[in-house]
């Protein structure tokens, strides 16, 4: 639900976007194309701002100064590639209210900060209502609360679930399908045969996630999506060395 209503969110500010090209003279399936090109300076500041230490103003500072340079800079490169093309196979020229640099600021905070806004009602919501779910554990209906599991364990042709409380529960499914499930946000998929929830993660090292006194295997295929979501927690000088 989360993803789908954020996701929603970015075809409305897209459609948005096209409106406002549209103002300067370009078809309204052009101006979606022109739309569009704000979409990865978007994903970036969803992925980069959640990771920046505040507690630390002067480091919060540059951060966000060179995430925001980083994604004008980008979203500025993108339209002069569309310019490039625009002029060659339809002669047109991009005007230049649309890749000055506080034009494309502006547009990226108009869309980005709404965006934070209705994150942060999901973030308030699930603390409020948490959400729980149900499953059949040794041939009997089981109903946890979701952020209550610490990891999910894929062992053979079973599932095992660990809760905060040290109990485990046993289910015949795959861990695909509780990727599908726990789809809150918070859990995050680091192995073949591992499903974390980052609430509960104390620290990284070289090749592992340890949640208490356990330590979990990150596996090479799922090293960079570890390293996206746990940026502050990683060493610069540490290299995820995964194993298999």
């Amino acid at each position: 639900m989360r993803y789908l209503a954020i996701v929603g969110y970015w075809i409305v500010a897209m459609f948005i976007i096209a409106l406002i090209m549209v103002s300067f003279d370009y078809s309204l399936s052009r101006a979606m194309f022109l739309g569009s090109l704000y979409l990865p300076a978007l994903l970036c500041l969803r992925l980069m701002i959640p990771q920046i230490d505040f507690n630390r103003p002067k480091e919060a500072i540059r951060d966000t100064t060179l995430i925001i340079s980083g994604v004008t800079i980008l979203t500025i490169l993108l339209m002069l590639i569309a310019n490039i093309d625009c002029s060659i196979y339809a002669g047109c020229n991009v005007p230049s209210t649309i890749i000055n640099p506080a034009f494309v600021i502006i547009i990226l905070f108009a869309i980005a900060i709404p965006q934070f806004a209705l994150e942060r009602w999901f973030d308030k919501r699930q603390q409020l209502h948490p959400q729980s779910i149900e499953f059949i554990s040794d041939r009997r209906k089981v109903k946890v609360v979701m952020n209550d599991i610490t990891y999910v364990e894929s062992n053979d042709s079973e599932v095992w679930i660990h809760l905060a409380n040290q109990e485990t529960y046993r289910t015949k499914t795959s861990i695909s399908q509780w990727v599908s499930i726990l789809d809150n946000g918070n859990f995050i998929r680091i192995h073949r045969s591992y499903l974390v929830n980052r609430l509960y993660v104390d620290s990284l090292d070289a090749g592992c996630i340890h949640i208490s006194n356990i330590s979990l295997p990150i596996s090479r295929k799922y090293k960079e999506s570890v390293q996206q979501h746990f940026a502050l927690l990683i060493q610069p000088a540490i290299n995820i060395e995964a194993t298999k």
